[in-house]
C-alpha cells in the first residue's frame, strides 16, 4: 500500500497522504476498492451513507458549494408536497448525489416521475438523433413564450401565439402568424405571417413541385390529404375531402366539398361546390354546383372558365373507385351547360334540360289567378294576362262576342 500515515497521539488526528488501496497493494486513484476473491464468505461493495429523505431534508442547511459531489443513498422518499428545493428530487429510493444546488438521481427521471412530480420539462423532448447530438425532427414540446405547442418540427424561432402542429414538415416555417392548426406531415409547412388556418390531412396546404412556397392567407380551414395544395394569400377559403381546392393560390370565399373538387379554380372567389370531383376543369367566381361530378367542363381535357352559373346534377355514369387519386368517367350530361337544372345569378334564369311535371294533385285555380303560362320554341317561359271566358248558359244555343272589350255569350 503506498500511503503515509501519520499519527498523533492521544489519536486526536489522523493525516493520510498518497492512494489508498483496499484489498491491493497497487491502488490507481485516490481511493482503490478490489473485491476480496479469497474470502467468499464475506461481501463487498462500497455502501454509502443511508438515510430517510426527511433526514436528508432536516439536514438542508449542512450542504453547500463545499459538499459538492456528496453521496447518499435514500431509503425513503419525500412525499411530493413535501420536499425543499434541494431535496425536489429526492422522492424515491435510490442513490443521490449533491450538485451544489440540488440532490440529483443516479437514474434519470422517466417522463412518469416528473409527471408525479408536478414540474415541467423547459426544454422539448426529442425522438430522434441521438443524445449527444438530438435533432428535432420529432420533438414533442412548448414554446413558453409563445404557447405555441408541437410534435414534430415546427420552428422554434416563431413569435407567432397560441399556434398547435403534429406531423413532420408542420408549420415549420412559422414566423410571425398566430393561432394555426396544423395536423399532418408537411401540413401548412409555408405558413410564415398567415393566421387562424387549420388544415388536417397529409401535404395539406403543401406543394412539393414548390417547397419554398409562401403562406399569408388568413382563416382557411382544410380537411383532407393534398387539400389547398397551392395556396399563397387567398383568405377564408373552406376545403374538405382529398385534392379539394387542389390549384387555389389566391382565391377566396371559396367552399368546397368533396373529393377532387374545385381543384382547377386558382385566383377565382366565392364557389360553392358539393359533391364528388364537381366542377372538374372549369374555374372562375361566383358559381354553385350541386351533385357529384356537376359543373364540369365541356372539353374535359382543358379548362374553361365560368362566372355565375347555377348546375345542379349528379353524374349518373360514375364508377366507385378505390384507387386513390383514380378520375372517373364524365357524365357530359353533367356538364356546366348540359346539367339537369342549370342558371345565372348575373343574368338571372333558370333552365332546366327535361321534363318539367307538377303534380296537379298539389295545385289550386281561383279567379285570383289572372296570368297564364306561355313558351317560345326555344322552351324560355313567360306570362301573359288571362282571358276570361264567362261560363256558356247550360241549354240553347249562342255565340261568345266581345261586346265594349269584354267576352259574353250572346243569343243569334
Amino acid at each position: 500500500m503506498k500511503t503515509i500515515i501519520y499519527l498523533f497521539l492521544p489519536l486526536i488526528g489522523m493525516s493520510v497522504q498518497g492512494q489508498v488501496g483496499i484489498n491491493t497493494e497497487n491502488p490507481h486513484a485516490t481511493l482503490d476498492v478490489m473485491s476480496n476473491v479469497v474470502d467468499v464468505t464475506k461481501p463487498d461493495g462500497i455502501i454509502a451513507p443511508r438515510l430517510k429523505g426527511n433526514e436528508l431534508k432536516n439536514k438542508d442547511a449542512l450542504y453547500t458549494d463545499n459538499q459538492t459531489g456528496t453521496i447518499v443513498y435514500i431509503t425513503e422518499g419525500l412525499e411530493l408536497g413535501s420536499t425543499t428545493e434541494k431535496t425536489a428530487n429526492v422522492t424515491r429510493v435510490g442513490y443521490y448525489y449533491f450538485d451544489g444546488e440540488v440532490w440529483q438521481p443516479f437514474e434519470r427521471d422517466t417522463l412518469e416521475t416528473v409527471a408525479n412530480r408536478g414540474n415541467y420539462s423547459p426544454k422539448y423532448i426529442t425522438f430522434s438523433g441521438s443524445t449527444a447530438s438530438p435533432t428535432r425532427d420529432g420533438a414533442l414540446g412548448m414554446n413558453l413564450q409563445t404557447y405555441s405547442m408541437f410534435f414534430g418540427n415546427m420552428n422554434p424561432m416563431h413569435t407567432g401565439t397560441y399556434n398547435l402542429s403534429y406531423g413532420y414538415g408542420a408549420l415549420q416555417n412559422l414566423s410571425t402568424a398566430s393561432g394555426n392548426v396544423a395536423i399532418g406531415s408537411y401540413s401548412l409547412n409555408g405558413v410564415t405571417t398567415g393566421a387562424y388556418n387549420t388544415l388536417i390531412g397529409h401535404t395539406s396546404g403543401y406543394d412539393s413541385s414548390n417547397t419554398g412556397k409562401i403562406i399569408t392567407g388568413n382563416v382557411n380551414v382544410g380537411l383532407g390529404n393534398s387539400t389547398l395544395t397551392k395556396l399563397t394569400s387567398g383568405y377564408k377559403n373552406i376545403a374538405i375531402g382529398q385534392s379539394a381546392l387542389h390549384h387555389l393560390n389566391t382565391g377566396s370565399y371559396n367552399t368546397i366539398v368533396g373529393q377532387s373538387s374545385g381543384q382547377f379554380v386558382t385566383a377565382e372567389s366565392k364557389n360553392v361546390m358539393l359533391g364528388a370531383q364537381t366542377g372538374a376543369y372549369v374555374k372562375g367566381e361566383n358559381n354553385v354546383f350541386i351533385g357529384t361530378g356537376a359543373g364540369h367542363s365541356n372539353t374535359v381535357t382543358s379548362v374553361e372558365t365560368v362566372n355565375n352559373r347555377l348546375v345542379i346534377h349528379s353524374n349518373v355514369n360514375l364508377v366507385p373507385s378505390a384507387n386513390i387519386g383514380t378520375e372517373n368517367i364524365v357524365d357530359y350530361s353533367a356538364s356546366w351547360t348540359n346539367g339537369l337544372i342549370i342558371g345565372d345569378f348575373a343574368q338571372r334564369w333558370l333552365k332546366i334540360n327535361g321534363s318539367f311535371i307538377i303534380n296537379p294533385s298539389y295545385t289550386i285555380s281561383d279567379t285570383t289567378y289572372t296570368k297564364d303560362v306561355v313558351a317560345k320554341p326555344d322552351g324560355t317561359l313567360g306570362f301573359t294576362d288571362r282571358i276570361l271566358v264567362p261560363t256558356p248558359p247550360a241549354t240553347g244555343t249562342y255565340y261568345l262576342q266581345s261586346v265594349d272589350g269584354k267576352l259574353q255569350w250572346s243569343a243569334p
